[in-house]
C-alpha cells in the first residue's frame, strides 16, 4: 500500500512537472497544429450543438476519444485536455522506463532514475510531448514493438508476439505517421525473427505480428463507410522540402546512441538482429515519410527512435562499466539532440525551440490579436474545423456561429448570412481556398459581401461586421 501511494505521489509530480513545461511554451505563443486540431475538435464535438456533423476523420481513434472523454468531464474549465492526455502518457512512459531499466535491465535505482532524467530532458521528448498525445502514444507503441520483437526472438512465446502485435496496434491507431511505421517494420519482421519461426511459416509468422493492425484499421474503415465518412480525408501534411543534409542533420540527433547501443551487442545475433529490426522500423516509416508526408515535421518523424534507444539500453550486456557508459551515452544523445532541434528545418520545432528558451512566438501573434478583437462579442460565425485557432482562443464554442446551428446551415445553404460577425482567414491570392464561408461568399476576399463591412484585419485574419439590421 505504501508502494503503491509512492508511485501514484511521484506519477503525478511527473505528470505536473511536464505540465508545466507545457504551460511555459504555451505562455511563449506556441501550441502545435496537432494539439490545436485536437483540442478544438473535442470542444466542438462536447460543448457545440447535437446537430454538428465533422466533415473531418476521426482517425486516428485512441487520442481522440481520450480527448473527448476529457472535455467531458473538464467542460467549462477552459483545460487543454490534449496537453493533460500528453502529460499524464509522458509520465506513465517515464514511470515505465524507470522499471524496466531497475528491475528488467537489471541497473542500480540511481542509474535508472539518471538514465529516465536524460530522456525526459532530451528536446525530441519535450518536442514530442509538446506535439500532443498523438506522437507521445507513438513513442509508447515504438517501444513495446521494440522490447516485443527482442523477447520475441529470445524466447519465441506467445505474450512476446501479443506484445509486438499490441505495440504496433498502439502506433497505427494513435497517429497517422504510426501507418508508416508499421509499413516500415515489414521487411524488417525477417530479419528479428527466431530461425524456427520462418523455418516453420514465414507467412504465419507476419500474419499473427500485423493481423491486429489490419483487422483494427479494417473495421474503422468499415465503420468508416456505414456512416458515409471519410476515414482520413487527407494523410499529407504540409510538405517542406529538406535537401539530404538537412534529413542527416535531424538523423544525427538519436540515431547514433541507437545505433552504437545495438551494436554493441553484433556478436549476439539473438540480441543484436531484433533491435536492429527495431532500428529499421523507425529509420523505414522516416523514409516512407519523406515520399508520403504524412508527418510534416521532421522531427516528430524521428522521435519513435526514443523507444527503440530505451529497448536498446536495457539489453546493454552487464559488464562492469555498464552503467556510466549507458548514462554517457544517453547524455550524448541529449546533447547532439539540444544541437540538432537548433537546425531543424521546420517551423514548428525552431518556434517550440525558442518558446523554450523564452522567446515569444511571432507566428502567434496574429491569432491573439483577433482573439482579442472579438472576446467581448457575441454571434461570431466561423467555420471551426478549417479555422480551429478561433475555437482555442475563446477555450469554447458560446460566443460562436458554427455548423449544427441554423444561422450557419442557413447561410451556407443559400440563404444571407445574419450573424453580427464574420471571421475567416486572410488569403494570398491563388491560394486555394479550404474555409467553406469564403468558398461560399467569395466576395469576402475583396470586402464586398452585401450588408457587411470589414472592422479588423491582420496578417492572418479578417473579420465583418454586419452593417444592417434584418426584421
Amino acid at each position: 500500500m505504501i508502494r503503491a501511494a509512492s508511485w501514484s505521489v511521484g506519477f503525478v509530480a511527473l505528470t505536473l512537472v511536464l505540465l508545466l513545461s507545457l504551460g511555459w511554451t504555451e505562455a511563449n505563443g506556441f501550441v502545435s497544429m496537432d494539439v490545436t486540431d485536437l483540442w478544438a475538435k473535442s470542444v466542438v464535438q462536447i460543448e457545440g450543438p447535437a446537430q454538428f456533423k465533422a466533415t473531418d476523420a476521426f482517425y486516428p481513434p485512441v487520442p481522440y476519444a481520450l480527448s473527448l472523454l476529457g472535455q467531458a468531464l473538464l467542460t467549462g474549465t477552459q483545460v487543454p485536455v490534449p496537453f493533460v492526455l500528453s502529460a499524464l502518457v509522458g509520465a506513465g512512459l517515464l514511470v515505465l522506463w524507470f522499471l524496466n531499466l531497475r528491475d528488467t535491465g537489471r541497473f542500480s535505482g540511481f542509474t535508472s532514475a539518471i538514465l529516465v532524467l536524460l530522456l525526459a530532458l532530451n528536446p525530441f521528448f519535450l518536442r514530442a510531448l509538446a506535439d500532443g498525445p498523438e506522437m507521445m502514444f507513438c513513442i509508447l507503441g515504438t517501444w513495446l514493438f521494440a522490447r516485443g520483437i527482442v523477447n520475441l526472438r529470445l524466447t519465441g512465446n506467445a505474450p512476446d508476439m501479443m506484445k509486438v502485435a499490441v505495440g504496433l496496434l498502439v502506433v497505427a491507431l494513435s497517429d497517422s505517421f504510426g501507418l508508416m511505421l508499421c509499413l516500415g517494420a515489414m521487411p524488417f519482421m525477417i530479419v528479428a525473427a527466431r530461425p524456427s519461426m520462418i523455418a516453420a511459416s514465414s507467412t504465419g509468422y507476419l500474419v499473427a505480428m500485423f493481423y491486429p493492425v489490419a483487422a483494427a484499421v479494417g473495421s474503422l474503415m468499415f465503420v468508416s463507410l456505414i456512416f458515409d465518412s471519410r476515414l482520413v480525408p487527407l494523410l499529407s501534411e504540409t510538405v517542406v522540402p529538406l535537401t539530404s543534409s538537412q534529413h542527416m542533420i535531424v538523423l544525427l540527433g538519436l540515431c547514433p546512441a541507437a545505433l552504437v547501443a545495438i551494436l554493441r551487442n553484433i556478436l549476439m545475433p539473438r540480441l543484436f538482429m531484433p533491435l536492429l529490426a527495431a532500428v529499421g522500423a523507425v529509420l523505414g516509416g522516416y523514409t516512407l515519410n519523406t515520399f508520403f508526408h504524412v508527418e510534416g515535421d521532421p522531427a516528430m518523424a524521428i522521435a519513435p527512435m526514443l523507444g527503440v534507444l530505451v529497448a536498446a539500453i536495457r539489453f546493454w550486456p552487464n559488464l562492469s562499466l555498464r552503467e556510466p557508459i549507458a548514462i554517457a551515452l544517453l547524455s550524448f544523445s541529449l546533447v547532439s539532440s539540444v544541437l540538432v532541434t537548433r537546425y531543424v528545418a521546420h517551423d514548428e520545432t525552431r518556434n517550440w525551440a525558442r518558446a523554450m528558451v523564452g522567446i515569444e512566438n511571432a507566428a502567434s501573434r496574429p491569432d491573439r490579436e483577433v482573439i482579442s478583437f472579438l472576446r467581448d462579442k457575441s454571434e461570431i460565425m466561423v467555420d471551426v474545423e478549417k479555422n480551429p485557432e478561433i475555437v482555442i482562443g475563446f477555450g469554447s464554442v458560446d460566443q460562436l456561429v458554427i455548423a449544427g446551428q441554423p444561422s450557419y446551415d442557413w447561410a451556407l445553404e443559400g440563404g444571407v448570412p445574419r450573424t453580427r460577425y464574420i471571421v475567416v482567414p486572410r488569403q494570398a491570392e491563388g491560394q486555394a481556398t479550404a474555409d467553406r464561408i469564403l468558398r461560399r461568399f467569395p466576395q469576402l476576399k475583396q470586402s464586398k459581401l452585401p450588408g457587411y463591412g470589414e472592422v479588423f484585419e491582420n496578417s492572418e485574419w479578417r473579420v465583418f461586421e454586419r452593417s444592417n439590421e434584418w426584421n
